[in-house]
């Protein structure tokens, strides 16, 4: 492992982490080798160690074409927002102008499953390290989960990107959504805005980090709630006990924007799949998973519990 010296990198994402380690002061003359980590949907992550002091830690190079989803400033505000709050891991070094972090490497912990996401005892810590950020200052950008939903379908469309033929029902399921929930108000706190399952990270103690907080925004915090229930499948049952876990007062008004959100989780991710097949480098089958995203959500949308939670608001 660590056998990749920086100065002998060959790939265009492998240069760019030179790059910006170089401009690292504190590590300068330092030998430093390196490792691709074969993870995530956006970018080019690493592994890398710091013989002299000892220090290994992940980074991540920015991928192509990623700033159409991220806006890298109020990300890093996140990220730091995350860790002061004792959610997610330390920054060790951040160069701006390349929008490049190096993080602590999370000794001990490895990331969540899917049997995981359902244990009622991690399940609940995770639900508090919502409620922890939730309360934290906010950031200086909001991103709304109707806006994240209309801005991506206006970018898909602008790229010609391949869509679902259930698309324009989705969107108008959307819109009887954001009629409803609107003008209840949104309560717009830091969040993020993103959920995936290996995004979760535990140790033997059980205790739990957040990690990749690119999608990091002010945001309803239920949308977060929500994603956690659709990423783990969650039933009614043990979303009804998390929701109290998170916020002892919730009542039908918090479950039934939960409800709600949960297909609309499934439009907001197929529409992002739809577009990173249209500009990734990445080697994944986006379209694929945008496909299961809007079937997904248009199966949800089909089922009586929609209506239901949508009655709640008139």
């Amino acid at each position: 492992m660590f056998v990749k010296n920086i100065l002998d990198a060959v790939s265009p994402e492998d240069k760019a982490l030179t790059s910006s380690i170089l401009k690292i002061e504190k590590w300068s003359g330092m030998d430093i080798t390196y490792e691709r980590v074969n993870a995530g949907f956006t970018n080019f992550n690493y592994l890398i160690h710091i013989d002299k002091i000892d220090l290994t830690c992940f980074a991540k190079v920015v991928g192509p074409g990623s700033e159409a989803f991220i806006d890298r400033e109020v990300a890093h505000e996140a990220a730091v927002a995350a860790h002061n709050s004792g959610v997610g891991p330390a920054i060790l070094a951040y160069v701006k102008e390349d929008n490049f972090e190096v993080y602590e490497y999370l000794l001990g912990y490895k990331c969540f499953t899917i049997s995981d996401m359902i244990n009622p005892e991690l399940a609940a810590k995770v639900m508090s390290c919502y409620s922890k950020i939730h309360c934290s200052l906010p950031l200086s950008k909001s991103n709304s989960w109707s806006d994240q939903i209309t801005e991506l379908h206006q970018k898909i469309i602008t790229e010609n990107a391949d869509i679902s033929p259930d698309l324009k029902y989705l969107m108008w399921q959307f819109k009887r959504a954001k009629k409803a929930i609107e003008p209840h108000g949104n309560n717009l706190v830091p969040c993020y805005n993103d959920g995936y399952v290996t995004n979760y990270m535990k140790n033997e103690k059980n205790e739990v980090r957040i990690i990749d907080w690119e999608y990091g925004a002010n945001n309803d915090p239920y949308w977060d709630i929500a994603t956690y229930f659709f990423e783990s499948f969650a039933d009614a049952k043990t979303r009804e006990k998390l929701l109290k876990h998170y916020n002892s007062s919730s009542g039908e008004l918090e479950s039934a924007r939960v409800d709600v959100f949960i297909p609309l989780i499934c439009l907001k991710w197929g529409l992002w799949a739809s577009l990173q097949s249209s500009i990734s480098k990445i080697e994944f089958d986006y379209l694929k998973y945008a496909d299961i995203l809007f079937m997904r959500a248009k199966h949800l949308i089909d089922q009586e519990p929609w209506e239901k939670a949508l009655s709640n608001f008139y």
